[in-house]
């Protein structure tokens, strides 16, 4: 990542005595969005951001509030502002309350000294298999305590709407930039999910299958609606949580001893999920945001800002150089270079397969990658002001080069996002298939001899391995089964799972598991 200090660097060694530009004008083509606008004119895209994300969505059908009932006023120890609730519609929650008890502090014991890795392997594994409160009496009695939050988590689960509004706030009160926005219930929701795994899993050792499910079923719901949230963060949250979701469902496969019925009832409630969000939106519409705030604001009110996100670097800016830079640069430029390659990413992540999306991600990294060592070159930029004295020059140049650092900075890992969103993808396919394969095991006693032998009364059709296009790699025997997709390296590595350990890179479903 290219570091702050190297901005400065650059920036406050050529500090220009031109005319300062005028302030931008809102345009598609530089702001992206045309408003609301504050009271000196300039973007406010807090606002616009979360009137986005936001849209038609009420107190009554937003699954958030019925989080903050779950979770409280101070879902990670700190009270949410009160333009956080304001934006949500509600009131904070009462102080006191019956809200969910944290794993870390029921657990505190647990988690701390020498014994915390040997209890962090035995939770794993009470997660894998069914077991009883007598197994782990402590377990049982924490899931008993949050009986009443974990109730609202899936009632939230079931509401149609999700808006977590983006709000970021100073210690003063102050509008600050989108990117501080805080998350507070967002990890919170990957701890539900594990209590709800392990509650599945308490559930299946009791012999209540279909309560079981229930719970993996509202872990699917859950992953889905925190993954329509505006930032790429809730996205991979919300795929963390359906691949527990996943892990349940697989164990009650193996340990249900399942019915055709019930397994091809569990598959028909999961074909009805919506797919899982995309990572085109996220980056198109509020990872775009958060860098034409940092652009608006550093034109508007300094370089300071971008000192401030550097801080950890040790930044000193020049006395007076930033306010210079400032008035001199071209903001326009700058916002309009990174329009220009927020609509390349977004494009490119729409891409219809699994491989135009990974060439298209393949070229735009290449390309960022040269322009970041292009931009933070001081000699070539040394030479060009050595060659020119025409400050309308010199100010394209500066503004062109903060441009190209800036994107360089804020660009996320878009590439990375994209296959983890491809690995939920896999294993939404994958849990299906597994479900016609317990359905057929039930009737026939045995696993059928190739997948299509499925089709059509366990599946519709078969689908292809996201990752090549192909068909899932499939063997058996009577009573075991494997099949995977060849993963995010495209490479068949012999049905060596991501789930094993060590870990694969194939993406699939053995039963049973080692």
């Amino acid at each position: 990542m290219v570091r702050i200090a190297f901005l400065f660097a650059i920036l406050a060694a050529f500090a220009i005595a031109a005319e300062p530009e005028p302030k931008f004008k809102p345009s598609k083509e530089t702001t992206f969005v045309l408003g609301p606008l504050d009271a000196n004119g300039f973007i406010d895209y807090e606002a616009a951001v979360n009137k986005l994300l936001k849209g038609n969505t009420t107190p009554e059908t937003n699954a958030v509030v019925l989080l903050l009932k779950c979770f409280g006023p101070k879902p990670e120890g700190a009270e949410l502002k009160p333009d956080f609730y304001k934006a949500l519609g509600v009131e904070a929650p009462s102080v006191e309350g019956e809200y969910l008890v944290s794993h870390s502090k029921h657990f505190k014991t647990e988690l701390s000294g020498e014994g915390m890795p040997a209890f962090n392997e035995f939770e794993a594994c009470l997660k894998q298999q069914p077991w009883k409160p007598a197994d782990s009496p402590k377990h049982a009695e924490w899931l008993k305590i949050n009986e009443k939050p974990l109730a609202i988590a899936v009632e939230a689960s079931r509401r149609k709407d999700y808006f977590h509004p983006m709000i970021s706030r100073s210690k003063d009160g102050k509008k600050g930039l989108l990117i501080g926005a805080l998350l507070p219930t967002v990890q919170k929701t990957r701890e539900l999910a594990n209590a709800l795994s392990l509650r599945a899993m308490l559930k299946l050792g009791q012999g209540q299958v279909a309560d079981a499910f229930d719970d993996a079923i509202a872990m699917h719901r859950l992953a889905r609606l925190v993954g329509r949230g505006g930032s790429l963060i809730e996205l991979l949250v919300g795929i963390a949580i359906d691949a527990i979701a996943h892990a349940t469902e697989t164990t009650i496969f193996e340990h249900g001893n399942l019915t055709s019925k019930q397994a091809l009832d569990y598959q028909a409630v999961l074909l009805k999920l919506p797919p899982m969000p995309g990572v085109a939106d996220k980056v198109g519409v509020f990872e775009r945001m958060m860098f034409l705030d940092i652009a608006q604001t550093s034109g508007r009110d300094g370089l300071s800002v971008l000192e401030a996100l550097g801080k950890d670097d040790g930044v000193q800016v020049p006395e007076g150089g930033a306010d210079i830079l400032t008035a001199t640069l071209n903001w326009e430029s700058v916002m309009r270079l990174g329009n220009t390659w927020y609509n390349r990413i977004e494009t490119g992540l729409q891409k219809p397969t699994r491989a135009e999306r990974s060439a298209s991600a393949k070229q735009i990294e290449d390309e960022l990658r040269k322009m970041k060592n292009e931009a933070t070159n001081l000699g070539l930029l040394d030479k060009f002001f050595l060659n020119t004295g025409e400050p309308e020059k010199v100010r394209a140049k500066v503004s062109d080069r903060l441009g190209k650092i800036l994107v360089s900075l804020l660009m996320p890992a878009f590439h990375k996002v994209s296959d983890a969103a491809d690995r939920g993808e896999q294993n939404q396919i994958n849990g299906i298939i597994a479900t016609a394969l317990a359905a057929h095991f039930a009737d026939e006693k045995r696993y059928p001899e190739k997948l299509a032998d499925l089709v059509p009364k366990y599946l519709a059709n078969v689908p292809d391995d996201v990752f090549n296009g192909k068909p899932l790699i499939y063997s058996k025997t009577d009573n075991v089964y494997l099949f995977y997709s060849v993963g995010v390296n495209g490479t068949d590595d012999g049905g060596k799972l991501v789930t094993d350990q060590p870990r694969g890179d194939d993406i699939g479903v053995r039963m049973p598991r080692k």
